[in-house]
């Protein structure tokens, strides 16, 4: 078959159907009647429907998941997407959920992530299903609904479906991601030493989400002192952006970074760290100063040394920290930090080590979530696989990644990422104007056809 020729003669069709999918707002909502609100339902049904026009086998697991699929056998490969998306927020040029082309560009919330490329693999499956082509083993595209929160959807699916015997995503890059670090996301609460110094910092507050780099933090600050002045002086010193006010004796100090995904900390720039490192330089009392220095120390880097976690291996890289939260007042502090553990490291010492830190502390130490790391060895046959026809597709000679995110190849067995981005794509998952090109969208729908043509034949 020629994928090529094929896969273009399909861009009006997979436009068409990429459209319809992206005119339905699917964020979750609360809900009685449906598990996670009557748009992400409403996703599920049309591509469904879509399905089964198209004459492929449809099912509709309780609201929570469903699955289109065509082939013979016991065997299944699975291709792992997801239909709900994140809030549009403002700022948009088009509105999020009318989808536009402007430029060779689909824009729209979900074209990227995961609207696009799951409309990508479905019309990969469509080539091949009307080529005649017979596969020895069932190809099935499970569409997920929840995978934007806490994964309850999949997990429900998979309580009552099919584990295919391999899969893989197309929810994230090329070439294929064939391990992804551990995720943990944990608090410590410490008490506050009491502050008996003529300058006292009342409060901080900065970050919401543990998964990204927070780009400002806010301090409280009673002082005698000109604080603005010595503030901005500080700012200018170290080349820092940020803004003081005065209000009723005391200072609000505003500490600006730089927000990145935590999975990167280091092309970031921390603002709660920032504005610790500043409070660290006023005349504070000892022991008051010695516990800002201690959270300071822990998250001064994001290679774990801080929290005596800090290690590496030849697959997946270093261990990065992030502290993305902070909510400190005059009795308590809690601080909220992301881990992204290499894939051969042991989960229980960390665990271990970070109770010893709170301990040390006087404080106490929670996880909020944790998702443990995936690795298939680079030289499997189904990566091998992967591989092959993306450098064939290509022509080039690229390698098998690992990554810090988190994708749905963690709720399969034997799982990978795989597409739809190019190395040279627009990231724009989560951003005002979300765009996929749409060149792109064809060409991984060359290398989804080829794929699934070689995994079952």
């Amino acid at each position: 078959m020629d994928f090529h020729s094929l896969s273009k003669k399909y861009e009006k069709e997979y436009l068409e159907k990429a459209m319809e999918l992206l005119k339905i707002p699917s964020v979750f909502e609360e809900d009685r009647e449906y598990p996670y609100g009557k748009p992400i339902h409403d996703a599920l049904e049309k591509m469904l429907s879509i399905g089964k026009e198209d004459g492929f086998i449809t099912k509709n697991v309780d609201g929570h998941g469903g699955h289109i699929e065509f082939g013979d056998g016991d065997e299944v490969i699975g291709v792992l997407g997801h239909l709900d998306v994140v809030p549009a927020g403002a700022g948009w040029t088009s509105p999020p959920f009318d989808p536009v082309i402007r430029d060779g560009k689909l824009y729209a919330r979900g074209a990227q992530d995961d609207k696009g490329p799951v409309m990508a693999a479905y019309i990969a499956m469509k080539i091949l299903k009307e080529q005649g082509f017979q596969p020895k083993k069932r190809i099935r595209l499970i569409l997920g609904t929840d995978e934007e929160r806490d994964w309850k959807g999949i997990d429900y699916y998979f309580k009552n479906e099919t584990m295919p015997s391999l899969g893989f995503t197309p929810d994230a890059s090329f070439p294929v991601i064939h391990a992804e670090k551990g995720l943990l996301d944990s608090y410590f609460t410490y008490p506050v030493p009491k502050d008996e110094g003529e300058t006292k910092v009342i409060s901080v507050h900065g970050g919401d989400r543990l998964n990204m780099v927070p780009d400002e933090a806010v301090a409280w600050v009673e002082s005698l002192l000109n604080v603005e002045e010595i503030f901005n002086d500080y700012l200018a010193q170290h080349k820092l952006e940020g803004s003081v006010r005065a209000a009723d004796g005391r200072y609000e100090v505003k500490m600006k970074g730089k927000a990145v995904h935590a999975s990167k900390p280091k092309e970031g720039r921390n603002a709660i760290t920032e504005l610790l490192r500043f409070l660290q330089s006023l005349p504070l009392d000892d022991e008051y100063e010695l516990f800002i220095q201690k959270i300071y120390k822990a998250f001064e880097t994001t290679d774990g040394k801080g929290l005596n976690v800090k290690q590496m291996d030849d697959v997946s890289g270093s261990l990065t920290s992030n502290l993305g939260s902070i909510a400190m007042d005059e009795h308590t502090c809690k601080l909220g930090f992301n881990l992204r553990y290499p894939v051969s490291a042991d989960y229980d010492a960390i665990d271990r080590n970070l109770k010893d830190v709170a301990a040390n502390n006087k404080g106490t130490y929670e996880v909020y979530d944790h998702l443990a790391s995936i690795h298939l060895e680079k030289d499997h046959p189904f990566v091998k696989t992967l591989l092959s026809v993306y450098n064939k597709v290509t022509d080039e000679e690229a390698a098998a990644k690992t990554m810090g995110g988190a994708t749905y190849a963690r709720a399969l067995e034997a799982g990978v990422a795989f597409g739809a981005l190019f190395e040279d794509s627009p990231d724009t998952a989560h951003q005002k104007d979300e765009h996929v090109r749409i060149s792109d969208m064809i060409k991984a729908i060359q290398i989804y056809s080829e794929s699934l043509y070689e995994l079952t034949r």
